[in-house]
């Protein structure tokens, strides 16, 4: 009976150092659910302490977005015509500012060209409809719109929960506050926008400093031509009809016919743009 009673006090114990040091987890709340998926489904524990774990998901800037879901609710790519769609972006004042881009950066776009054999211009576009030439590229904290698909979108859970392990992982490794990094509705980030899957295994050091920089220029393009031709763009590819190598290499950027059809316009009304001022 003794062995008993001490057992029984052991669990007792256990269960009140567990509920006073993890409280999310003992109300069994989304925050405990997302934290469960996290631990379940990812290796997060070979990179982050369960305490500093439950400090972020116990962090009240971890809140579902109403905001993030209302973007999801009316996704563009999904709700719109083409012609709708394009013309988003395709406007006189945003194709002047990737002519200004592409004067800035020539000499980086002329080294990429020849380095991944690819259209610095398709680059160009990208970027101007991806944020705009780094204008646009900062509306929500990454970690929260993630944080919000796994809770709140079934659909999007397992995706969102392994891009948060993604995430984590990068804040860790750079030493940043997950909550500081902004990006977009969907997650992704940087000047580049790339979701943090791809950024960790896809984006490079191209100027060669040391580091892989989501809001330096150099590595941004460089990410997106590296990004592009491990996703299947041909060498010196130039046929950028629909469904062709380049063209579906494009549309893994954002998943979309409407974004790969807009790059291809964007891009190919920038050369003429170009053409005619030579």
């Amino acid at each position: 009976m003794a062995k008993f009673n001490t057992m029984k006090q052991t669990i007792k114990t256990m269960i009140i150092i567990f509920c006073f040091f993890f409280p999310l987890l003992a109300q069994g709340g989304e925050n405990y659910k997302a934290f469960n998926r996290l631990i379940k489904q990812t290796d997060i524990e070979s990179f982050y302490t369960v305490n500093e774990l439950r400090m972020l998901f116990e962090d009240p800037l971890l809140q579902e977005s109403e905001e993030v879901l209302e973007r999801f609710k009316r996704k563009p790519e999904k709700n719109k015509t083409y012609k709708e769609y394009k013309n988003i972006f395709l406007q006189e004042k945003r194709i002047k500012k990737g002519l200004d881009f592409y004067g800035e950066h020539k000499n980086t776009l002329k080294k990429i060209m020849k380095d991944f054999q690819i259209d610095p211009l398709i680059i160009v576009a990208i970027i101007g409809i991806e944020t705009n030439y780094g204008t646009r590229f900062a509306e929500h904290s990454v970690f929260v719109s993630l944080y919000t698909q796994a809770s709140k979108i079934p659909q999007r859970r397992t995706w969102a929960t392994k891009e948060m392990f993604e995430l984590l992982v990068y804040c860790k490794e750079e030493g940043i506050d997950p909550f500081s990094v902004e990006g977009s509705y969907a997650g992704a980030f940087g000047f580049g926008q790339f979701i943090p899957s791809s950024f960790n295994k896809l984006s490079i050091d191209y100027n060669q400093n040391g580091k892989k920089e989501p809001y330096g220029w150099e590595d941004v393009l460089g990410s997106v031509a590296h990004y592009l031709v491990e996703n299947g763009y041909p060498p010196n590819d130039y046929n950028f009809s629909f469904r062709s190598k380049a063209w579906h290499a494009i549309r893994t950027y954002n998943r979309s016919d409407h974004y790969a059809n807009t790059v291809i316009e964007f891009r190919n009304e920038l050369a003429k743009q170009l053409f005619l001022s030579t």
